[in-house]
């Protein structure tokens, strides 16, 4: 690895009040006159001598690497019989494996009951993407090997598997494609294959490029383009034998199978649409699964789904609920009085039952058109096809975040999942189709759940969760015996390692609002054995209390508290809102008796900016070590990309306005414009090939305050993405190692 740049040696930190005046606590101690505090600051260096004593184990980048994690789209899943429970994990030693989408991964089985692992392939064979054929009696898969895929048969029975079809391109984007690339037919006859095309090769870069005010693409989006072809191809299971369903390549996002079995259903973005920012239209598509042909459906639904026999289409028209012919016509009404926005449809073929979820009206936020992290409060409702009656199963009186909307396979049971929005409990709710009882909970747990999926009489429930000291596992929940078990234990690596839980703690922010925020303390951390604090921030950040996070477990196995405020950013004073949420919440920290009184600042991106507006406009942080910092609304507005002229004019800046409408919002919510007054040790760090916030932003503050003769680094990684860590080993020990020197300097003084 080479040498990285370095600035002039920092100046002394100058050390922060352990104590602050009203006024002082109102500004995080801005108003604190220079050299002022000197007796506050030789108690506080004294206390810096009394240090936590030493845990059992670290959890250091080396282990944060360590981790074993399920691959996308190989989540596990119970066969129908509920006798298996297939899923693959990333493979740890392939370091493009690092923050992949579709990393290599090793397939597994494991009896429901109980009993070790079985890995499918040899030792070293890469393989994902399960799923089971109906009956149970074979286990379809995907395997990956020099650039290519291959879809392969598991019997349970004999422990056998061969290949079937022919290979297509490997996946190594950034995008998901979970849903998309492999199914059954219902009879279990054949496998419906979305088989990726490979890219084609990108010419060379001419010698000048002319860009005109009326292309609906312009350079610099190309990066944010999902631009992955597939073709359709259908295998026959018992011959081995691949047939192509349609001679040309779509951009498909989504695809169903009818129940019948004889037709494939998908949606795609049309051609002249692909890389519109926010302006891409989606087209629906029927193929037929004997080869005869491709159609276009007309209109533009939100959603189309097949009816129970497979030979009608289902759709929303406002209130109603319509269906027609696979040849458009007979148009009908099944249903009325189905609420707006209805989505994520789900049809019980055998109970005649489509589940939805429906945005309650008044929820959410109040301005479509900007950015915001509020979602609508969600009800589940299902519509009974035989007589049209609309029902909501969640009561009015809750509020829960609801997902992981399933049906079992017999159609009698449907699942659904919902999370407390004050203490972010999660319980998985059953109801049984065609009665008059209200869903019924089936167990809850301080954790984070997904990816249920039931036996075929929902007896059986199996699902990935993770709790705030200990990562994804695999378990399967028995509804008859109330009793929940262990699947997989993916890392046994850790057990010595002391993961400790946030406590969560409400605030009020500089304008009154009721925010939360949790904090990640060491064992015996208190007004005795004082440390720092390192606080990270974004914007709504309780919600993960239940999740497993190993920067805050990283930086608490090294001896530092980890705080994450939420920050309720109000549109047109985004950076203020910073302010106004997270100084009061590190003063409320500092109240707490157990810190040092030195907080360090941390965050990325759109934390990145946070941490730079923070550190311009208060002077109580020790230190800052931001990831790809934007610094500058206005040459982020101006650098290429229609993708971020909307992030600052309505995207997640919130500037509310172009340069000309809002200059004062740009002026004043722009860091750069007041790097003068900045005083903090900082540390930016900055892929050189980040797409998202491009480089020049980190670059202009380092080199205001290298002008200005400020504590500050920059280091730039020459292969980064906006990650910095994606893909690299080197880079990912170096960029937390460097993290956690950074602190070790400016908040314990080594």
């Amino acid at each position: 690895m080479g040498q990285t740049p370095r600035s002039a040696p920092d100046p002394q930190v100058r050390l922060q009040p352990t104590h602050l005046t009203s006024d002082e606590k109102k500004w995080g101690g801005r108003l604190r006159p220079r050299g002022t505090s000197r007796s506050r600051c030789s108690a506080l260096a004294l206390a810096l001598l009394t240090v936590l004593p030493a845990s059992p184990a670290t959890f250091g980048p080396k282990e944060m690497l360590s981790v074993v994690s399920f691959a996308d789209e190989s989540q596990p899943a119970i066969s129908p019989s509920g006798s298996w429970i297939a899923y693959a994990t990333a493979d740890k030693t392939d370091e493009a494996n690092i923050l992949a989408r579709h990393p290599t991964a090793f397939l597994w089985v494991v009896p429901a009951a109980g009993g070790p692992p079985k890995r499918i392939l040899g030792e070293n064979e890469h393989a994902d993407t399960p799923v089971w054929s109906p009956d149970s009696s074979k286990l379809a898969f995907v395997r990956s090997s020099k650039g290519h895929r291959q879809v392969m048969l598991w019997d349970p029975a004999t422990g056998a598997t061969k290949e079937v079809g022919d290979p297509f391109a490997e996946d190594r984007s950034v995008w998901a494609s979970e849903g998309i690339t492999l199914h059954w037919t219902p009879d279990g006859h054949s496998l419906i294959v979305a088989a990726l095309q490979p890219a084609p090769t990108a010419p060379a870069a001419p010698r000048f490029t002319v860009i005109k005010s009326t292309d609906a693409v312009v350079p610099g989006d190309i990066f944010f383009v999902d631009k992955r072809m597939w073709k359709l191809a259908s295998i026959d299971v018992s011959t081995g034998k691949m047939r192509e369903l349609s001679p040309t390549s779509f951009a498909i996002r989504s695809l169903l199978i009818a129940p019948d079995g004889k037709t494939a259903l998908f949606r795609a973005v049309t051609p002249d649409t692909l890389g519109h920012f926010r302006a891409e239209k989606m087209e629906t598509w029927l193929v037929h699964l004997d080869g005869s042909g491709t159609t276009r459906q007309a209109g533009r639904q939100p959603w189309t789904i097949y009816s129970a026999n497979g030979r009608e289409l289902i759709y929303p028209d406002k209130a109603e609920l319509h269906a027609r012919a696979l040849d458009g016509s007979g148009d009908h009404v099944l249903a009325t009085g189905l609420p707006n926005g209805v989505r994520q449809p789900l049809l019980s073929e055998q109970a005649q039952q489509l589940a939805l979820l429906a945005p309650r009206p008044g929820t959410g936020p109040k301005d479509p058109n900007m950015y915001s992290i509020l979602r609508p409060d969600s009800d589940v409702v299902v519509v009974d096809l035989h007589s049209g009656g609309v029902r909501k199963l969640t009561p009015a009186t809750r509020s829960d975040e609801i997902g992981d909307v399933s049906w079992s396979p017999d159609g009698r049971a449907l699942f659904y999942r919902t999370t407390d929005p004050v203490t972010y409990k999660e319980t998985l709710h059953r109801w049984i189709a065609g009665t008059n009882e209200a869903p019924k909970e089936v167990f809850s747990a301080d954790e984070a759940m997904t990816h249920f999926t039931s036996s075929s009489d929902g007896r059986r429930v199996s699902f990935v969760s993770m709790s705030a000291t200990q990562p994804n596992d695999a378990y399967v929940y028995d509804i008859n015996e109330n009793q929940r078990r262990p699947v997989t234990h993916l890392n046994p690596q850790l057990k010595d390692i002391q993961f400790v839980a946030p406590q969560m703690f409400d605030f009020r922010s500089e304008d009154g609002d009721l925010l939360q925020a949790l904090i990640f303390k060491p064992a015996g951390a208190s007004r005795e054995h004082p440390v720092s604090v390192v606080t990270y921030v974004y914007e709504k950040l309780s919600s993960a209390k239940n999740r497993f996070n190993p920067e805050a477990q990283m930086h608490v196995t090294h001896g530092y508290a980890y705080l994450e405020p939420d920050v309720l950013v109000k549109v047109g004073y985004t950076g203020e809102s910073f302010v106004k949420s997270v100084v009061p919440a590190v003063n409320a920290t500092r109240d707490m008796g157990f810190t040092t009184g030195k907080f360090g600042i941390n965050g990325g991106s759109f934390g990145g900016y946070a941490g730079l507006f923070l550190i311009s406009h208060v002077d109580i942080f020790a230190a800052a070590v931001l990831r790809a910092p934007p610094s500058d609304f206005f040459s982020t507005w101006a650098d290429g990309r229609d993708r971020d002229i909307w992030t600052i004019d309505n995207g997640q800046a919130r500037a509310d306005g172009n340069p000309w409408q809002a200059r004062n919002s740009y002026l004043a919510n722009s860091p750069f414009f007041s790097a003068d007054r900045v005083h903090t040790p900082l540390l930016i760090m900055h892929g050189e090939k980040d797409y998202t916030v491009p480089t020049q932003q980190g670059e202009m503050m380092f080199y205001a305050l290298r002008y200005l003769k400020r504590p500050v680094e920059l280091v730039l990684y020459r292969d980064g993405d906006h990650s910095i860590v994606r893909g690299s080993r080197d880079d990912y020990l170096d960029y937390y190692q460097r993290t956690l020197d950074w602190w070790d300097k400016y908040l314990k003084g080594n």
